[in-house]
């Protein structure tokens, strides 16, 4: 799928006006959001990833195909990341999903080892409140056995009944074509067409 990095952004309001429908990426720092995109995206360094968390702090959009905006708000949660900066990671996410005319659905990225922190129950809950459309990306399912990936995602259909899960995994590949389908669905009910 063709996609490009389109620019790094510090505020909601400098994202550029569009008719395309925006995808935004949300979760912890080091869940694996940037290595999402480029499995998204077929590409191997479409999105910077980093082994140390927290070092994404701005909104990095990304055009796939000329449809859609795919939009990657910083990582929350990581507590070594410097103070005066960490504490900007949850107004610049709140300022966005206020904000955003143009957004239709909300990746939320965890952690299949550690499952829902309490920081993604509070995201998920207010994602919920606000009515905006989110599916939820279980993410690196290969560092865990099968059945535990089927006990977890049992528990958490069961505490979010209607909420879609999908198991993912960049090294297996699992998921990816589910995670296409949920977007390419979004693009296509706002009258985007391939």
């Amino acid at each position: 799928m063709p996609a490009k990095f389109l620019k790094s952004v510090v505020n909601a309001a400098d994202i550029p006006e569009t008719n395309r429908p925006q995808i935004a990426m949300v979760g912890r720092s080091n869940v694996g959001k940037s290595s999402l995109i480029n499995h998204l995206a077929g590409a191997k360094n479409l999105a910077r990833t980093s082994s140390e968390p927290g070092l994404t702090q701005t909104i990095n959009l990304y055009e796939f195909d000329g449809r859609y905006l795919l939009v990657d708000l910083p990582g929350y949660g990581f507590h070594r990341a410097k103070r005066a900066k960490s504490e900007g990671f949850g107004p610049m996410i709140a300022d966005y999903l206020s904000n955003a005319d143009r957004l239709k659905l909300v990746l939320l990225i965890v952690d299949a080892r550690l499952g829902l922190t309490d920081r993604d129950h509070y995201v998920l809950r207010q994602l919920q409140e606000q009515e905006i459309p989110l599916v939820v990306i279980v993410n690196k399912v290969d560092k865990i056995s099968n059945s535990d990936v089927t006990l977890a995602l049992r528990r958490l259909k069961t505490e979010y009944p209607g909420v879609e899960f999908i198991p993912h995994s960049t090294v297996t590949g699992k998921g990816l074509g589910e995670i296409r389908d949920a977007i390419e669905r979004t693009v296509r009910a706002h009258g985007v067409k391939p």
